[in-house]
């Protein structure tokens, strides 16, 4: 039942964003009187004279198609470089690798965006390459860490010991032991995009005032919060859904199974 629900609070966003565009076609074209009430939704208008639902239905694609690219990609660059630090035996190859990453690590990462919007004139390109940036060092020291145990470990030493000279050998059992960690760090990594973006976009850094992106809906809606609730809270409540949806559903597939089993068992103690 609990990971029904959370299926649901991930399946309801995404569904908005991938099935919603065809959905807002059937909305009328015409603008209607801002911040008022709607003849195709119960939701109102927002500032534009949109339907908040129609606006809604059509603004939550790209920044999943933003988040989801900017994520693979600089997990892509992120684990090369960790994996690359934590299989090396010469330091100072390692120090050239992980010490600009520490550089990166030490700046905050919307003023990373902003500079980034500003050289580019808001640059949805270079936002999200911002945004990239900005996970890279974090996932790089993430893998690091992880795999400095698995790939100097007693395993690989007993590996090589063997004579054992196949690299997909070693790749495999590597890529066996990290993956449920790298996993983990993912979903981290997606919440975390979600968050910058949706801030860039909310600063007005990103798409036009005009998108009906969910973050920029609820900046540009806000001077109507107390006539037309809805032009805010729905699109608000979206990328809510979105990220708690994910951070739960992950924790909940990422879960040991023996440590559900032990935690079953004391609740079914405490009950009775």
């Amino acid at each position: 039942m609990k990971r029904a629900l959370r299926v649901i609070l991930v399946a309801v966003p995404v569904l908005f964003a991938f099935v919603g565009p065809f959905l807002a076609d059937l909305a009328p074209a015409g603008r209607q009187a801002p911040f008022g009430p709607s003849t195709w939704s119960p939701f109102g208008t927002d500032r534009l004279g949109r339907d908040v639902l129609a606006a809604a239905l059509d603004g939550g694609r790209p920044l999943l198609l933003v988040t989801v690219t900017t994520v693979l990609c600089a997990y892509v660059v992120g684990f090369g470089l960790g994996m690359l630090a934590a299989a090396t035996e010469r330091p100072w190859l390692e120090d050239l690798l992980m010490r600009p990453l520490d550089v990166l690590l030490c700046l905050p990462s919307l003023l990373i965006i902003i500079v980034a919007a500003v050289r580019t004139n808001g640059s949805a390109v270079a936002i999200a390459a911002a945004v990239g940036l900005a996970l890279v060092a974090p996932i790089a020291r993430f893998v690091r860490m992880a795999a400095r145990a698995v790939v100097q470990g007693p395993v690989m030493d007993a590996l090589r010991m063997q004579g054992e000279s196949r690299w997909h050998r070693y790749g495999r059992y590597a890529l066996r032991e990290l993956s449920r960690p790298v996993a983990a760090d993912l979903g981290v990594r997606i919440a975390a995009a979600i968050y910058f973006l949706s801030s860039a976009n909310f600063l007005g850094l990103g798409f036009d005032p005009a998108s009906p992106d969910w973050a920029v809906s609820v900046a540009a809606n806000k001077d109507g919060l107390a006539t037309a609730p809805w032009s805010v809270f729905l699109p608000a409540s979206l990328i809510v859904l979105l990220v708690l949806g994910i951070n739960l559903l992950w924790d909940d597939l990422l879960a040991d199974p023996r440590t559900l089993a032990v935690r079953d068992e004391m609740r079914a103690a405490r009950r009775g």
